[in-house]
């Protein structure tokens, strides 16, 4: 990712946005929903980037064909008013009648067939193909079988197409709003959705205004406007709150639970979502990380307990495996057993000819809650066992990632977009997906039969060939760890007491008339 303003400038914005808010009064929510973030996405066209900042905008501009309950994961008709299943590789979509993009013109098939066509996706060199490959890389074509029909076809057997079109990087953008653009330069500046707010203006850094679509076929939005501000600083999000300025803010850090919950004002919601915080290895730039026994002892020496209930307040819980109970019958129990023992990780340390040498570790110091804090936690965790570390804080994604030796340890979230292994762990580690296309993995005998493995997993139908297969990639993982699991992801916010709103178990914000009101 790039950065386009330094900390410097970006408290200085801060500073401006919060003395010209507070010099008025604060909005009625209903009119005017304000929500602050630590950071803004630089860009909002939905197959730009796969991070936090665009998952949280996006879902209030875009739609998909199949939409998924964020508590429950029950899948409900969306763009589509129903799907049928033609073969183990294709499901037809009955489209909805009646939608109209943001910009008044009507959704069809074409709409459809153009979101994932060679111009945005399907071609190698498609702009939206690096950041939605992991998701949708298996698609071999959507076809238009009428006005509003449309067929999507696998490359190979898929148990998950109606997931996979119901999640991330499958939302459905207006081809006459692309073509009228010129193309994606111009197009992501202010791109089109069918979603329940429209863009009004976006500002890198600094802010983005949404309104109502009034032309939306579904529910009317809650809020006449909804603006998303970038507040870095947590100080400054808890003031704008406290004031009223804010109606929302996000990444709240456990520490500020109790003070903002005495508030009679504001409520704290949130908890543990479907992604798990961990730490990423680059086994291939670096020939320490490249020793499976010093990443086995990495895992053994987090007392991740420790973590969730010192650092968190236990609004989180501990990751001893890459897993979700929202997996279901694909949840290995057996295989996420407690991790910590320091007397294992000391052996495996000495068995590995580690000399000391220290392992560089980058990060963010905000982009994920209390990652700084957290990182400097296991950092002495693992200094007990003997293994050093040299933390190197980062500005942005593109410094964390810049290839070369002293890449060795980064963070990064794990997030299952939809209750799938497929989703998660193999989405994040698969060949030619992020990690690996950009040089982090070895391909090891253990890496190629996670790869084997992972084939089956994503295109058999059999559930108990899934499960088992699912079984030995775990084992695979554990004996060759790419990543180290840590805890569930938290996500805690704070809001005035008038929001009617409950998060759910992803990193988006679900701000339709389904899931907001207010008093």
């Amino acid at each position: 990712m790039t950065d386009f303003f330094s900390p410097r400038r970006k408290t200085i914005a801060c500073a401006v946005f919060a003395a010209l808010t507070l010099a008025g009064q604060a909005w009625a929510s209903a009119e005017h929903m304000i929500v602050a973030m630590p950071q803004l996405p630089q860009i909002i066209e939905p197959q730009g980037k796969n991070h936090n900042p665009l998952e949280r905008v996006a879902y209030s501009i875009y739609e998909t064909l199949i939409r998924a309950d964020q508590k429950t994961g029950e899948l409900y008709p969306g763009l589509a008013e129903s799907w049928t299943r033609i073969s183990p590789e294709t499901v037809e979509f009955k489209l909805r009648h009646g939608v109209k993009f943001q910009d008044g013109t009507d959704f069809t098939a074409d709409d459809v067939v153009f979101s994932f066509g060679p111009e945005r996706f399907l071609a190698d060199d498609a702009p939206g193909r690096p950041a939605a490959q992991e998701f949708l890389g298996g698609l071999k074509e959507v076809t238009k079988v009428d006005d509003y029909t449309v067929r999507v076809t696998m490359k190979a057997p898929d148990p998950l197409i109606e997931r996979r079109f119901a999640a991330r990087m499958s939302e459905i953008i207006s081809e006459d709003g692309w073509k009228a653009a010129g193309g994606w330069d111009e197009w992501i500046k202010k791109p089109i959705g069918t979603g329940p707010y429209k863009i009004v203006s976006f500002k890198v850094g600094n802010r983005l205004e949404l309104e109502r679509f009034d032309g939306y076929w579904g529910d009317k939005a809650p809020a006449a406007k909804l603006t998303f501000v970038e507040v870095p600083e947590l100080s400054s999000r808890v003031a704008g709150l406290r004031s009223g300025e804010f109606d929302l803010i996000t990444e709240v850090p456990p520490d500020q639970v109790k003070p903002l919950s005495r508030d009679g004002k504001i409520d704290v919601v949130g908890g543990p979502i479907d992604n798990i915080y961990s730490m990423v290895f680059d086994t291939k730039s670096s020939k320490l990380m490249a020793n499976k026994q010093l990443r086995q002892a990495i895992l053994h020496a987090i007392n991740r307990d420790l973590l969730a209930d010192s650092l968190f307040g236990g609004k989180t819980k501990a990751a001893n495996s890459v897993q979700s109970p929202t997996f279901g019958e694909l949840f290995i129990k057996e295989l996420d057993q407690k991790l910590y023992d320091p007397k294992k990780a000391r052996e495996l340390v000495k068995a590995s000819g580690y000399k000391g040498e220290p392992l560089v570790w980058r990060i963010q110091a905000g982009y994920y809650t209390q990652e700084l804090t957290v990182t400097q936690a296991i950092a002495a965790m693992l200094k007990a066992v003997g293994i050093n570390t040299k933390i190197e804080v980062k500005e942005n994604w593109s410094q964390i990632e810049a290839a070369g030796p002293e890449r060795m340890i980064n963070n990064a979230s794990l997030s299952a977009y939809f209750p799938d292994p497929a989703s998660q762990l193999w989405r994040r580690m698969k060949p030619n997906a992020f990690w690996d296309k950009n040089g982090y993995f070895e391909h090891t005998p253990e890496y190629q039969k996670f790869g084997e493995l992972g084939v089956i997993l994503e295109t058999t139908i059999d559930p108990a060939k899934r499960k088992e297969a699912w079984k030995g990639m775990l084992e695979v993982f554990a004996q060759d760890p790419l990543a180290c699991p840590i805890y569930s992801l938290p996500m805690i916010y704070a809001k005035q007491k008038n929001v009617i709103w409950e998060p759910g178990t992803q990193g988006l914000l679900d701000l339709s008339a389904r899931n907001l009101k207010f008093k």
